[in-house]
């Protein structure tokens, strides 16, 4: 029951950090120690699961894919994004400087811990996070789309790509949205619980991870140190897209009062994450 509470938590701090544009729920999974558990995990998933499911094998089934551990880890993401999406909305429009330096405090101290800090610098790091640095340039380059559409096929393929970015650490999968223009729709279809949306979207993401997820495991296999570089640039960069809002153009705090709340948003994500990795005796457990 310990280790189920603890990956439930892990679960509900990654579904508030994914809720964020800019903030990666799978930069989260990397800082709690769960993320080679979740890629081997979901990797799973494949035709072999499939046959075991049809010859009601699901015990041997849902051993194989770490059905427990996936389980209270999306019990967690769920309950984060039911729970915290009007609260997101709310910080959004009152106190947008303290949420965005909140994280960005985060994604800070985290770039000079492990597992992100590299223990040495290898050629493949540097070829990773020179890779990863041109994908940061590519995504700052993108507008921010202002598009809704209730065209289902639409919002199946948001999702396909969006989960992509979630499963990486650094790159948010709602910056995708942001950026493809659902951001605002899926929020409040989550907030008003849109069923026939939301049904669609995981649709989306369940069909876009699938196929993603066994390229990532064989690059983390074959390519560790690379993969290792292009995670820790992918966060580096990820704090200025925190504060993006046009091509090129960042929206930093421009009066004292925004300013504080940027100082005091810093601080507590620095002590947010100090608390989060005192707590390794949960961590370890899992």
């Amino acid at each position: 029951m310990k280790r189920n509470l603890a990956i439930l938590f892990k679960g509900f701090i990654m579904g508030v950090a994914e809720i964020i544009p800019g903030v990666s729920g799978g930069t989260f999974a990397l800082i709690l120690g769960i993320y080679q558990r979740l890629i081997n995990a979901l990797s799973q998933i494949n035709s072999s699961f499939i046959k075991k499911v049809y010859k009601l094998n699901l015990r041997e089934a849902w051993l194989g894919i770490d059905g427990n551990f996936l389980l209270f880890l999306v019990l967690g993401m769920l309950l984060a994004a039911i729970s915290f999406s009007s609260v997101i909305i709310f910080l959004f429009q009152n106190f947008p400087s303290f949420l965005k330096s909140f994280f960005s405090g985060i994604l800070l101290l985290s770039l000079f811990t492990k597992p992100l800090i590299p223990d040495q610098l290898r050629k493949g790091f540097i070829i990773g996070f020179s890779l990863a640095f041109l994908l940061v340039i590519f995504l700052w380059s993108l507008p921010i789309q202002e598009f809704s559409s209730s065209n289902l096929l639409f919002i199946f393929l948001a999702g396909s790509v969006a989960v992509c970015a979630f499963i990486l650490p650094g790159i948010s999968g709602s910056f995708v949205l942001l950026i493809l223009g659902f951001y605002q729709q899926i929020i409040f279809a989550i907030k008003e619980l849109d069923l026939a949306i939301l049904s669609v979207l995981f649709s989306g993401c369940l069909f876009g991870l699938l196929l993603f997820i066994q390229l990532l495991k064989k690059a983390l296999l074959n390519y560790p140190y690379c993969m290792s570089g292009f995670f820790y640039a992918l966060v580096m960069f990820s704090i200025p897209l925190i504060w993006k809002t046009d091509v090129w153009v960042m929206s930093f705090p421009n009066s004292q009062y925004e300013l504080f709340q940027a100082l005091i948003g810093i601080l507590f994500g620095i002590f947010f994450l100090f608390i989060l990795q005192r707590l390794s005796s949960i961590f370890q457990d899992t």
